[in-house]
C-alpha cells in the first residue's frame, strides 16, 4: 500500500536513539524490510542499522559475542534502551485530583 510513497514520522527528539519511534515503530518497520532513515541534528541521514550499532555501543552491548547470536544482541540492545527511556510508573510523580 505504501509502495511508491515516502512516509515521514516526525518527532521532537534531537537524538534518534532516544526516541520511542526508533525503538518501537522503526523496529517493526525494519522487520518488514522497509528502509528507515533518521534525520540527525546536523541534517545528515543515518540508517536504522547504523543507529542501532551506535546505540549498542552506547548501552555497552558488544558487536559480536561467542555465545549469543546477532538477533540476541540486538534484542539486548533494545531491552537496555527500553529500560532507559520507557515511562516508569514507579518513578513517575504522583498526581492528585483536587476535590471540587
Amino acid at each position: 500500500m505504501s509502495r511508491g510513497f515516502r512516509i515521514a514520522l516526525m518527532c521532537a527528539e534531537k537524538e534518534p536513539v532516544e526516541c520511542h519511534r526508533t525503538i518501537l515503530v522503526a523496529r517493526h518497520l525494519a522487520n518488514r524490510e522497509i528502509e528507515i532513515q533518521h534525520i540527525l541534528a546536523t541534517g545528515e541521514l543515518e540508517s536504522q542499522e547504523d543507529a542501532l550499532r551506535r546505540l549498542a555501543r552506547a548501552v555497552k552491548v558488544p558487536e559480536n559475542d561467542l555465545f549469543r547470536s546477532a538477533e540476541e544482541l540486538l534484542a539486548e540492545t533494545y531491552r537496555r534502551q527500553e529500560k532507559r527511556i520507557a515511562y516508569d510508573t514507579e518513578r513517575a510523580p504522583a498526581f492528585r485530583v483536587a476535590a471540587g
